[in-house]
């Protein structure tokens, strides 16, 4: 398959955006796919896979002032390699305001596929803009042939909100890069952090951000120390909200339990994750209405062999697979989590277990080149109905 991707984003923020377009793009070009990628010319190389092309529209920018000439000469290059190269789909995530898909998709004739990996209106756009930027989002909804929505409560109000038919959504949860070299041993990780060799060591990785509710995570800390003597958090990440969590531990007096790394790229995560024992990916109560339980994290987790506790009332809609490994408890409670916190602290087997578990389901569901596999399926299904 022959296909036109396009990502109006910052691959030279070091983020959860970046890893997830590279991994995707690496996703499909192991699967066989041939992908001429439509990107902000990033400042430094980026990384050679068999049948990518990388064509520029210019440098990323940001802020709304560039945003009329981003999206005419990111329109105007789409439109160019449409009439230069015969596709067979059109691949587009974080759209909002742009329009080139969506045009050269009714121009060409070919299907369009949209991610919707986020909040629908992504930007904080001003009263006056914003009806727009919805309309031009319903505009791309009715004209693609399918949405990969990587959220059970997101596809429901892409259904509900923009009233996109339930056979156009796709549920695919987001990916990871496979482990590139032989991870280090817990004890390993643990001491190159300066960790005890017997701690117990909570993990979060992702953007630092207030959809997660790192207040209530820490009062939970704070309440089962008495009873997990040598217990840590790790905090992998960087992000908007970074200072106020630093300053939160530091007022909260757990300055000697928790380590901040900063942000850390994926290939060094094998020196880094064994470390931990649970993964965290706690949402606010807000935040956890329309992004659900299951996020980008829960990959890495998973492949790192860690059990996770989530944020959520239930597992519905989401792989049976999944949930011999999450653990689930109420938004916005510390004391719940700080009981599940001792639990799977005194009870090693059980926490191994459940790592297991999950790594098993994410080897065989959530590498990128799985996931690019399950997606390219939903795009080719889709060209050969057209085709007909």
């Amino acid at each position: 398959m022959h296909i036109l991707y396009f990502a109006p984003v910052n691959l030279d923020r070091p983020n959860a955006v970046q890893t997830h377009t590279l991994g995707l793009l690496q996703g499909f070009s192991r699967q066989g796919a041939r992908v001429a990628a439509v990107l902000p010319r990033p400042t430094r190389p980026l990384p050679t896979l068999a049948g990518v092309t990388y064509h520029y529209y210019g440098p990323y920018r940001g802020g709304r002032r560039h945003l009329p000439r981003e999206i005419l000469v990111s329109s105007l290059l789409l439109e160019r390699l449409c009439r230069r190269q015969t596709f067979d789909a059109i691949y587009a995530r974080d759209m909002d305001v742009f329009l080139g898909p969506r045009l050269c998709s009714r121009l060409f004739h070919l299907p369009l596929f949209l991610e919707i990996d986020d909040t629908p209106v992504e930007g904080d756009y001003p009263s006056l803009i914003r009806p727009w930027v919805e309309y031009n989002l319903r505009c791309d909804y009715r004209q693609a042939s399918g949405l990969i929505v990587p959220s059970v409560p997101r596809s429901m109000i892409l259904q509900e909100r923009f009233q996109v038919p339930a056979a156009k959504i796709h549920v695919v949860l987001n990916g990871a890069e496979d482990i590139p070299t032989q991870p280090l041993t817990p004890e390993e990780a643990k001491a190159r952090l300066g960790l005890p060799a017997d701690s117990f060591c909570l993990g979060y990785v992702g953007t630092v951000n207030d959809r997660y509710d790192f207040a209530t995570m820490l009062k939970a800390m704070a309440r089962s120390e008495p009873a997990v003597p040598h217990l840590r958090f790790v905090l992998v990440g960087a992000g908007p909200c970074l200072p106020a969590v630093e300053q939160l531990v530091v007022s909260m007096g757990l300055s000697n339990r928790v380590i901040f790394t900063g942000f850390v790229q994926p290939d060094r995560f094998p020196a880094l994750l064994p470390a931990l024992d649970v993964g965290l990916m706690v949402l606010t109560a807000s935040a956890l209405v329309e992004h659900g339980p299951v996020h980008t994290k829960l990959a890495t987790y998973g492949l790192y062999g860690l059990p996770v506790i989530t944020a959520a009332y239930s597992l519905a809609g989401y792989p049976e697979g999944l949930r011999s490994g999450l653990f689930l408890v109420p938004p916005a409670d510390p004391e719940r989590l700080a009981i599940l916190i001792i639990a799977l602290a005194q009870q090693p087997q059980y926490r191994q277990a459940a790592g297991a578990s999950l790594q098993d389901f994410v080897r065989h569901k959530l590498t990128w080149t799985i996931v690019a596999g399950e997606i390219l399926t939903i795009m080719a299904k889709a060209v050969k109905a057209r085709a007909h």
